[in-house]
């Protein structure tokens, strides 16, 4: 009964600070920030076929976001015909080479006729090469049966019917990119139908496993059910000490929770742990986190972090720049718990253990990427808004936080 008592009173301490946060948290209008990707006629000639035959506008969704160490921003994102899901998707980006404030020509990083190319996931290696991470899926599957789309099948080896994860290279600071590899058998467990992610991968800084690639994952598991076939989710990390040439993963997180973990980012944090941050799918409205002490090869059990309040959609974080000491912060975006709307910026201090909403973005907010500006000075944010018609970027100076 006093652990029952004990565990009552934190919820309700946890549920007064964040309602003591929020109601005096500085606020900016989402339509602040300026456009880089929105809702546009497809130019006359190009290509559309099956069931993108009559779009006539292209969408854009699913943000990425990286600062090179040529100070160029790069902004990456899905562009669809139309907005669904899996519409013939391409990944394109643009740059900018004045931190956002103006943006180049739209850049085609790969297209893949009919299939849908899903889930830009980023990050730039010590070498200078930037790698993206994507994911493939075959014209008219999904992770899910939606209308005409009908659910993938796990396996690697059928591209007509098996979801495949791709990685490519560039090495001109974004404007031209290599061709696909194959690392699905590598990143994927077999019992799942796609391994991907958007938002940004990370290389270690510190520690025994310096140098490392990181990113977790997420994964749909079909769940047979008599004649019908439903969905549960699971994450991973996958990682290369060989700059990208070999890929491993860890088993799948456990989560003993309400809710499964899904779209997922990994950060470093200063005391050398690694720490993943993940949407909720069903259950409560705040976030999943787990921490792992090995360079992401075990993770502690998934938990509920009360300090994360926010719908089922993905976020990101990112770790700060370093203090005189060494250490830094972690920065956090994320939507609020009542919807797709006032995106949150989030601080930890304390090595990810909590966090502490700073600033409020007003109006539609879903999907965002962040990363921290060359000169060390801001965070650099993009996110979906006006009901995932617009991408806007955002640079709020790291004292406003």
């Amino acid at each position: 009964m006093k652990k029952k008592t004990t565990i009552l009173i934190f919820l309700l301490f946890s549920i007064t600070s964040i309602f003591a946060q929020t109601k005096n948290t500085p606020e900016i209008e989402a339509k602040t920030g300026s456009v880089v990707f929105e809702v546009r006629d497809i130019p006359e000639g190009t290509p559309k076929l099956g069931h993108g035959k009559d779009a006539k506008e292209y969408g854009y969704r699913i943000p990425s976001l990286l600062v090179t160490n040529k100070g160029t921003t790069i902004a990456f994102t899905e562009r669809r015909l139309g907005l669904h899901d899996h519409a013939q998707n391409d990944i394109v980006l643009k740059r900018s080479e004045d931190g956002g404030k103006t943006w180049g020509p739209e850049i085609v990083a790969y297209e893949d006729g009919m299939n849908s190319i899903n889930d830009p996931l980023t990050v730039q290696l010590e070498d200078g090469r930037i790698m993206m991470m994507f994911a493939r899926f075959p014209y008219g599957r999904h992770a899910r049966n939606s209308g005409w789309i009908k659910m993938a099948e796990p396996g690697y080896d059928d591209p007509k019917v098996n979801i495949l994860t791709f990685t490519i290279i560039s090495n001109d600071d974004g404007l031209t990119w290599s061709e696909p590899v194959d690392i699905t058998k590598s990143v994927k467990p077999a019992h799942w139908l796609n391994a991907n992610t958007p938002g940004a991968m990370i290389q270690l800084e510190k520690g025994k496993h310096k140098g490392r690639i990181i990113t977790s994952l997420w994964g749909t598991v079909p769940v047979i059910k008599g004649d019908k076939v439903e969905r549960s989710w699971e994450i991973i990390s996958a990682w290369s000490d060989d700059n990208g040439e070999i890929w491993q993963r860890s088993e799948p997180l456990e989560d003993p929770e309400k809710g499964f973990p899904n779209e997922c980012q990994v950060v470093e944090v200063a005391n050398g742990d690694l720490l993943i941050i993940s949407r909720n799918q069903g259950g409560e409205p705040k976030r999943k986190k787990a921490f792992s002490k090995d360079g992401g090869e075990s993770w502690s059990t998934i938990e509920t972090d009360a300090t994360l309040p926010s719908v089922a959609c993905m976020g990101s974080v990112v770790k700060g720049p370093k203090k005189k000491k060494g250490s830094w912060d972690l920065y956090a975006t994320f939507p609020s718990n009542e919807a797709r709307k006032d995106g949150q910026i989030a601080i930890s201090t304390d090595h990810g253990k909590s966090f502490q909403i700073k600033k409020i973005i007003t109006g539609a907010f879903a999907y965002s990427a962040s990363q921290i500006s060359a000169d060390s000075k801001n965070l650099e944010l993009i996110y979906e808004t006006d009901r995932n018609r617009t991408l806007r970027f955002l640079s709020i100076p790291l004292d406003e936080l």
